[in-house]
């Protein structure tokens, strides 16, 4: 016992001298890079040219063949959309099996079997891995492309762009391929209802047999297999496909502007602006600056670094901003993003072009340097636990002709960066005086922009188009646009004649039909009720003051805001006087709606929270769409809606309203009937 304390207390004492020698306020220098145990992929080439690399890996009974091409084909052009419809094609029947045939037999087996315009890969159990790769050859080998199969998924296109055209990911997207690469480079080139719409059946078979071939392309095969096994599939599987020359196209070079380059693209009732600064580098893929721009990445808009602190936590403009910087062996860019609030949209550029610069100008602290280091050493060995990502490796290796070493250095390498060379890699590739600044969003921040640059306009195709600003548009103010649209509808006496509006229309929502009935008793009295098959389902009243709502068998006061919100719809009169509910009107510019060229005005109302952007006809007068939208911070709701069908109000004194709206989502509303001045009484609104 006394020589157990003896050592304890040695021990003690030799801690506390050694303690007193430390000092704490220095950081531990980080210790060498682990050494990276990167197995070799096993390859081997078929006669047919067909370059295939194997890793073993027997912990689940399971494996995977997959092909990519090594390809560069002939840019879409008018065609825009047709690559990615060869490869659902590919697996959509083939000679000898019908789709139906073919998605049977692969789901008997529980395989997965899926190609691109690019590749095709299949999956198995090991002991269906036969029957798996005699399907998937037969896709790849025997595609037989059918017009109906081609036909769903052009209409399935078409149903995605209609959807996409208001969102504001898919039109900055868009726009930015657009100005980053031009419409000639197949990185530039977007799908429209036209283009998609162009394609026949033909181009998918011409591509299909100019660049399937076995000499422009790898395959991978990963799982429970030895090589001897690998060599006796693919030889079985694929040493029939045929070799034939593979034509590879050149692409116009793409560079970045020679000054900043300011483009804005109009999203009707935008409550949030979709902001890019973006532009094209030159950065291939298994160069020594892949490794240094990823680390300076990490530490310029990776997961709360230097952008989500500044714009976000700093001050509170966003839910997040990240930027990307991308190596491609065509061509490769840079874009630094974030949605915010329409009104701080200058604001937000300023700050990430400041942060941009800062990297540029000041060395990484030693801390943000070693914790960018040490996320992507992370992220690299948690991929270095699939056997598909060493295959991966093996086949980049090849294809872009890298250092053998390059993944088995790859961490030392990354360790042995230094802060003066991520900052010269920041003044290599990060140049805000020289981008494509992208904003999509409300036409009210307009004006804040042109301190970047001249603006100019793109539709949500990247195509220019015009947008006028002006508050007076040809000689013509907000004033005259109002009055033209009173005239239209009948002419200020009667609107004054007025005295109620009774309207009863069918409604299609959501697919859901109901019967919509309003009632208002001009100024301050208003009535909703919706009806299925003849029973209320819900009520909404306001009787000056006060209202309530009705529904499910509840009965609701309703607060002070919502009858703020709805009085000014209880008032007919409204186009005459709407400075006493707070509304305000603003002529934005002009726009095409329907082909027909629109005076665009925007209406604000219960404080800014609900604003609807109004496209009044330059020839007729009439408002023929509209976009409201309401929003309580970042949260909004957006409905469009096209108005058409313009008829007389029986006992209206000529005064008329749309017979018909319809939205986006292919709902909308018909009016059944509508009278006016029925000597509706107060008692009516109870």
């Amino acid at each position: 016992m006394k020589k157990i304390l003896f050592s304890i207390a040695a021990l003690s004492l030799f801690t506390a001298v050694h303690a007193q020698k430390l000092d704490r306020s220095i950081r531990p220098k980080p210790g060498p890079a682990p050494e990276i145990k990167l197995g070799d992929a096993e390859s081997f080439t078929l006669d047919n040219g067909l370059k295939v690399f194997v890793v073993e890996n027997h912990k689940l009974p399971a494996v995977t063949y997959s092909i990519v091409l090594d390809i560069r084909p002939e840019p879409e052009g008018g065609k825009s959309g047709m690559h990615s419809m060869v490869g659902e094609l590919i697996t959509a029947g083939t000679k000898t099996r019908s789709k139906d045939k073919f998605d049977e037999e692969t789901d008997r087996i529980a395989a997965n079997i899926g190609a691109s315009n690019s590749s095709i890969f299949g999956r198995s159990l090991t002991k269906y891995q036969d029957q798996m790769l005699e399907l998937m050859s037969d896709a790849l080998l025997n595609a037989n492309f059918k017009q109906e199969e081609l036909d769903k998924l052009k209409k399935q296109a078409l149903s995605g762009l209609e959807a996409s055209k208001t969102d504001p990911d898919d039109m900055l997207s868009n726009v930015s391929s657009v100005l980053n690469y031009g419409v000639n480079h197949p990185y530039g080139q977007v799908t429209t209802e036209a283009t998609v719409n162009n394609i026949t059946l033909a181009d998918c078979n011409a591509y299909y047999k100019k660049y399937f071939r076995p000499n422009v392309a790898y395959m991978a095969i990963v799982g429970d297999i030895n090589l001897a096994k690998a060599k006796e599939m693919a030889n079985k599987y694929f040493g029939k496909w045929e070799k034939a020359d593979v034509p590879r196209s050149q692409y116009p070079a793409a560079t970045a502007p020679a000054k900043t380059q300011v483009a804005f693209v109009p999203r009707d009732g935008a409550v949030q602006s979709a902001v890019s600064i973006t532009y094209p580098i030159d950065l291939m893929i298994g160069t020594p600056d892949v490794i240094k721009t990823r680390i300076m990445n990490q530490v310029l808009g990776g997961s709360f670094q230097r952008l989500d602190r500044n714009l976000r936590e700093t001050h509170a403009w966003t839910y997040g901003s990240n930027s990307s910087i991308s190596s491609d062996d065509i061509v490769g860019n840079v874009d630094v993003n974030v949605q915010c609030r329409n009104e701080v949209t200058d604001s937000s550029i300023v700050e990430m072009m400041r942060e941009m610069d800062n990297m540029r100008n000041t060395p990484l602290t030693q801390e943000e340097l070693q914790g960018a280091v040490n996320f992507i050493s992370g992220v690299f060995a948690l991929g270095l636990e699939s056997p598909q990502t060493i295959a991966q490796y093996a086949i980049n290796i090849e294809r872009y002709k890298m250092p053998k070493d390059y993944y088995k250095n790859y961490l030392k390498n990354l360790s042995a960066t230094t802060t003066a060379d991520i900052q010269a890699v920041a003044q290599k590739y990060l140049k805000p005086a020289n981008a494509n600044i992208i904003v999509v969003g409300n036409k009210t921040e307009l004006p804040k922009l042109k301190k970047f640059g001249e603006v100019k306009f793109y539709d949500n195709y990247g195509n220019p188009t015009i947008v006028t600003e002006s508050k007076v548009i040809d000689g013509v103010s907000i004033d005259q646009v109002l009055d033209k649209y009173i005239n239209a509808i009948g002419g200020k006496a009667a609107l004054e004649g007025l005295k109620d509006l009774s309207i009863v229309s069918n409604v299609v929502e959501g697919g859901q039909e109901y019967t919509q009935s309003v009632v208002v008793l001009s100024p301050s009295h208003i009535k909703q009720t919706i009806t299925v098959d003849g029973q209320v389902m819900q009520k909404m009243v306001i009787n000056g003051e006060t209202g309530y709502a009705e529904g499910g068998g509840q009965k609701q006061t309703l607060p002070a805001e919502a009858i703020k919100e709805y009085k000014p719809e209880a008032d007919l009169q409204l186009l005459l006087h709407p400075s006493q509910h707070g509304v305000n009107f603003t002529l934005l510019g002009k726009e095409v709606v329907n082909g027909q060229e629109a005076y665009s005005v925007e209406r604000v109302e219960n404080d800014g929270h609900k604003k609807t952007i109004q496209s009044y006809d330059v020839a007729t007068g009439l408002l023929v769409k509209e976009v409201e939208s309401t929003n309580e911070g970042l949260k909004s709701k957006v409905e469009i809606r096209t108005l058409s069908d313009y008829r007389e109000v029986k006992n209206g004194n000529g005064y008329k309203i749309p017979y018909e709206s319809k939205t986006l989502t292919g709902g909308g509303t018909k009016v059944s009937s509508a009278k006016a001045n029925s000597n509706l009484k107060e008692s009516d609104f109870k």
